[in-house]
């Protein structure tokens, strides 16, 4: 429950209102189609309130499903309260382990059209920086174009935990000169919405199977190159294996057919790149599973091979 009944109190809440939650809200029914979330030292007011303009800003209409829609962001003492849209759906993530081979394929096409549809937003006009969330300043548009933010990202993230890749990748800092060579070249691709978190968790699906939202924008939200979510929403869709139904093979067949062959190694330099960008996210010192799962693709060594 955490220590925060008296805002379930000033809310008119109980435990009987509260629909789930997970690593950084806990979230209950509020009212009529709305939802009321807590974040107990996950994210700040400046924080929620940035993500409340960004929602306002998407124009679900151009997309055939629903974006998050934040009406009010309050502070409560040492949480963070907001009232939000409740979004109608099933998380993806629910049922992907009763369907049968036929119907995989199918929500993996439907998944990937999503994705691309995300294309459809554009950018807004005066875009200032490419990174939603940017405390250090490393996107700003005046600064270069997205390769020119991605190596200053990269580095960034070395100068935090070099020590540590260096350590568990085979040759990393050749394969990372490897990386800097390709980004030294003008990026001369469109610059569009990158979600960066796009996986069966974060979307909502009706009784058919058809996507009906895409949720939590946030950490890695971007304006750059769409390649980027195509490439981490395959690996992201059976992130590590649970399912033991070879999804990494079947999605990347599919994925590789919708774009065509020759995108195979730009996919590659994406999934490199995000998991150098968040070997440490959820784990400080590296050493929890994702960061393992970073370093597994850091050294697979097809990724290296083909890469563009």
């Amino acid at each position: 429950m955490g220590n925060y009944r008296h805002i379930l109190e000033k809310y008119g809440l109980s435990d009987a209102t509260a629909l789930g939650g997970g690593m950084e809200a806990k979230v209950y029914a509020y009212g009529n189609n709305k939802a009321l979330k807590i974040y107990e030292g996950t994210s700040t007011f400046d924080e929620l309130e940035v993500l409340r303009q960004f929602y306002a800003l998407l124009d679900a209409e151009l997309v055939n499903y629903s974006f998050p829609q934040i009406d009010e962001v309050f502070q409560e003492e040492n949480c963070v309260v907001t009232i939000e849209r409740f979004l109608q759906g099933t998380p993806l993530s629910f049922v992907l382990s009763s369907l049968s081979h036929e119907q995989m394929n199918s929500v993996i096409q439907n998944y990937l059209t999503m994705v691309l549809n995300l294309s459809k937003l554009g950018t807004p006009k005066n875009l200032s920086r490419l990174k939603l969330f940017d405390p250090h300043q490393l996107s700003q548009t005046t600064e270069g174009d997205w390769h020119q933010f991605l190596i200053r990202f990269l580095n960034f993230q070395l100068s935090h935990i070099e020590s540590n890749l260096k350590r568990d990748v085979t040759l990393f800092l050749e394969k990372f000169e490897i990386l800097s060579q390709i980004l030294s070249f003008p990026y001369e691709g469109a610059y569009q919405l990158i979600h960066g978190d796009i996986c069966p968790g974060n979307v909502l699906i009706d009784e058919q199977y058809h996507p009906t939202a895409l949720l939590d924008f946030g950490l890695l939200t971007m304006y750059g190159d769409p390649y980027f979510d195509l490439a981490t929403s395959w690996v992201f869709f059976d992130m590590y294996d649970e399912l033991k139904a070879n999804l990494y093979g079947r999605f990347r067949d599919i994925l590789l057919d919708r774009v065509g062959q020759d995108k195979q190694g730009l996919l590659h330099r994406y999934i490199l790149i995000y998991s150098i960008l968040s070997a440490n996210t959820y784990s400080r010192d590296c050493s929890d599973g994702h960061y393992h799962w970073c370093i597994n693709n850091l050294n697979n060594e097809l990724y290296w091979h083909v890469i563009s």
